[in-house]
């Protein structure tokens, strides 16, 4: 209930604040199994590692637990030289940030005045046009398919007022990939001060398919200092309630986000579970694979009329059903199995499905094949 003793809204937030859509979180598990009525539902829906995180990031949360009391290290200094060791980069071209999301955001607000835009094709992570919105700066979108995005119209939506492209590879929500070759197209037609960000949150379950080409941003990044490359712990890792990410640019850009990120973003916690699942390849082998084989299940055994399942080089993958995807969801709801419904990102048709672990994907399948059958 509005307060009688505040201004009414359109008097306290400006209009891009006003226009925003507040975000809303899905449901608990237990909630959701209480107003069903079921019980042992299974997430698939937030792209989460079903392997959970590296035994090394559990082991080393656990013997940091006692320094809580402290503020964390602002500047991440073991993290970054980590990073900067495990990526062949200087430290000085390392930003951490509270997921990858939040390195996002900090673009907008360092980079983009108030007559400048963020361009992006459509389908991406619903993010990008997210962070445009809260600091006021124009979003420009192009042409799309679930199969990826149009380069040549993603080019032609680039003016002198473009200072970030974004682009995901993988892709959220469509598990598309960029190559090389699209991504130099893009780079030549950007504006010399502009810059490209390249979203590669699940760049490690691309390496599971060495056949399939697909841009690396860092390489990208050496041969052209307008690229930002932005990862995180979040997916392959296993560490997404504890939010870190970073972002690998030239020096000059992690100088710039410097000076506008919030002090402590990044927790104690969060930084040396990061630094010790860095060090754990065989949780990131795994991981990758058991993504592999699960998408290749997807799209070997989801059937029916009108279906169907994307390639994707994530850890998803998004399925054409053919008909409103609203029901669907709701039924395989009453099967206990949870997916993320498309019509946010213009999908209606669509669902997006996490890969789960080997024993329970029968489980995942076997309920999709039902309710879409």
């Amino acid at each position: 209930m509005a307060s009688p003793h505040l201004p009414p809204l359109a008097a306290l937030a400006p209009a891009h604040v006003r226009d925003l859509d507040a975000y809303q979180p899905g449901k608990p598990i237990e909630e959701l199994e209480r107003e069903l009525g079921i019980t042992g539902a299974l997430k698939v829906a937030s792209n989460e590692n079903p392997l959970g995180p590296s035994p090394k990031a559990l082991a080393a949360v656990a013997a940091a637990l006692g320094t809580i009391h402290l503020y964390p290290d602002a500047a991440g200094h073991a993290l970054r030289q980590a990073l900067a060791a495990h990526l062949d980069v200087g430290p000085d071209y390392l930003a951490l940030g509270a997921g990858s999301n939040d390195l996002l955001y900090q673009l907008v607000l360092a980079l983009v005045g108030p007559d400048e835009e963020m361009l992006t094709p459509a389908l991406g992570f619903l993010s990008y046009r997210l962070a445009a919105a809260v600091a006021g700066r124009r979003f420009v979108s192009t042409a799309a398919t679930p199969l990826g995005a149009d380069v040549d119209a993603l080019i032609a939506g680039i003016t002198p007022r473009t200072k970030l492209c974004v682009i995901g590879t993988p892709n959220n929500p469509t598990g598309a990939v960029w190559t090389m070759a699209e991504v130099a197209r893009v780079l030549a037609a950007l504006p010399p001060t502009a810059l490209l960000v390249i979203d590669e949150a699940y760049y490690d379950y691309a390496a599971a398919w060495p056949e399939v080409e697909h841009v690396d941003g860092l390489v990208a990044l050496r041969r052209d200092p307008r690229v930002v490359v932005l990862r995180t712990f979040s997916k392959i890792y296993g560490l997404a309630a504890l939010r870190v990410g970073y972002a690998v640019a030239d020096p000059t850009v992690i100088d710039i986000l410097g000076r506008v990120v919030r002090t402590f973003h990044v927790g104690t916690l969060a930084q040396v579970a990061a630094k010790a699942a860095l060090d754990d390849r065989e949780h990131v082998q795994r991981s990758a694979a058991l993504g592999r084989r699960g998408i290749e299940r997807l799209r070997a055994e989801v059937r029916g009329p009108g279906v169907v399942v994307y390639p994707s080089l994530a850890n998803f993958a998004l399925i054409e059903t053919g008909r409103p995807a609203g029901p669907l969801y709701d039924a395989l709801l009453r099967r206990g199995v949870i997916v993320r419904p498309m019509a946010a990102w213009g999908l209606p048709t669509c669902l997006r499905v996490s890969i789960a672990a080997d024993d329970q994907m029968d489980r995942v399948v076997g309920a999709l094949c039902d309710v879409l059958a």
